[in-house]
């Protein structure tokens, strides 16, 4: 089976072990070798790879935002090619969110939110 790794992985939607939502491929880590064909490695999730993508200075931004939210530690999240299968239009990822650092954002979020008066 041959993948064109632009049109059928980039800005798909993963979901973990348990169809919860993770997030959009963003990136994806190849191994660059001069005696062999690159491999592809992993995945990788997070708005500092996207970021990345459409300008690096833009991808330095969002990394410095997040690391000044504290929500920096484990990010991006970068999943191993081997731990995934496409289907359904989705990538599934065999772990779970909370193993990972991709609910990081969310759960500071949710913290915050309580802070609240009223909330």
């Amino acid at each position: 089976m041959t993948m064109d790794l632009v049109r059928d992985l980039l800005d798909q939607s993963v979901v973990d072990r348990n169809g919860r939502p993770m997030g959009r491929v963003d990136g994806i880590v190849l191994d660059v070798r001069d005696d062999a064909p690159p491999r592809v490695v992993s995945i990788a999730i997070g708005p500092a790879v996207l970021g990345e993508r459409l300008h690096p200075a833009i991808g330095r931004w969002v990394a410095a935002i997040e690391t000044a939210c504290g929500v920096a530690a484990g990010r991006p999240v970068e999943i191993a090619v081997s731990s995934t299968r496409v289907a359904d239009g989705r990538v599934h990822a065999d772990v779970a969110i909370g193993e990972t650092a991709a609910a990081t954002v969310e759960q500071r979020v949710r913290g915050w939110l309580r802070r609240l008066p009223g909330a």
